[in-house]
């Protein structure tokens, strides 16, 4: 084999388990955050959306402990850092620390702010 279809070949095969370590096949990073205050026992999952850059949260008992805004965008502002908005992108909701979406992985870890409810939380993608 020559020198470029072993380059290529080679660039094919790490681009594949690069991705295959990368998001979930579906696109989204799933995660679940836990108020750092950890006599406060709610939950929050908040899922993002990376082809469209999108985000949505769910709590259990359709609860609005953590943020009141259900979905919105979501803008990488620096390296590892993430700010959720509202839909119409008017408004801050909350951020994500220590994450890069695009390269997200189970059993990263991270912590969070709702600007809504003023909660700080840990989080860990699922």
């Amino acid at each position: 084999m020559n020198r470029a279809k072993r380059c290529f070949l080679l660039s094919a095969i790490g681009a594949f388990f690069a991705l295959s370590v990368l998001a979930d096949s579906t696109g989204t990073v799933s995660m679940v955050g836990k108020n750092v205050d950890t006599s406060d026992s709610y939950t929050v999952g908040i899922t993002l959306v990376i082809a469209d850059k999108t985000w949505s949260k769910a709590e259990p008992g359709d609860r609005s402990h953590f943020f009141t805004t259900k979905r919105g965008i979501y803008v990488e502002i620096a390296p590892n850092v993430v700010v959720l908005r509202n839909a119409d992108n008017t408004k801050r909701v909350g951020e994500l620390d220590a994450i890069i979406p695009s390269q997200a992985k189970k059993g990263d870890k991270g912590q969070g702010k709702s600007d809504e409810s003023g909660i700080a939380f840990t989080w860990e993608v699922q």
